[in-house]
């Protein structure tokens, strides 16, 4: 049986965020789920809070808090769910891989820039196929994205990938263009 949660009237006040994120980090699982669902009611408020706990709570925290960032689906969180595809818990990269899906067109953007700069890390590229995988299958995913995603599959990744993500983000993203649609 389900249990009702009575969320607060007013989160949105920093000390209120601060405490909700805190509990983000409890071993009750109840308590985890009233603060990631007050924290997605609080919206963009809660955002950066969520980009620091990301990358410095506990692995329960950095969980809740890349799947709160699924929801709210603020682009100024891209650039840390990248580099938490590179957490060493598998369920915060998946879940940072899930939120980056969400922000679409700026997801593939700070994708693109972390595979032209770090692209020998291993878990950066699986975790940027299964993004570009997802978008593609969604048909999200335009030339030349396609030429990283196969840059990925390819024999020597490291070798290829930084290429091919200078290619895409400077054919969809440079001065401003975008070539999505």
């Amino acid at each position: 049986m389900l249990k009702r949660i009575n969320l607060p009237q007013d989160p949105s006040s920093e000390e209120n965020i601060q405490k909700w994120i805190n509990d983000l980090g409890s071993l009750i699982g109840s308590e985890r789920l009233k603060a990631r669902l007050t924290l997605i009611r609080t919206g963009v408020k809660a955002v950066p809070a969520l980009i620091t706990t990301l990358s410095n709570g506990n692995q329960k925290a950095r969980w809740e808090a890349a799947r709160a960032l699924t929801i709210v689906k603020d682009s100024s969180a891209a650039s840390a769910l990248v580099r938490a595809l590179e957490d060493e818990d598998h369920d915060v990269r998946w879940a940072s891989m899930k939120a980056l899906i969400a922000l679409e067109r700026t997801g593939l953007e700070a994708l693109l820039q972390a595979l032209m700069m770090d692209f020998a890390s291993v878990w950066l590229r699986e975790g940027a196929h299964h993004v570009l995988n997802v978008l593609k299958k969604k048909r999200q995913l335009r030339q030349p994205s396609l030429q990283v995603l196969q840059a990925l599959e390819g024999v020597e990744p490291e070798v290829a990938v930084p290429w091919a993500a200078q290619a895409a983000w400077e054919t969809l993203y440079r001065l401003g263009k975008e070539q999505w649609k």
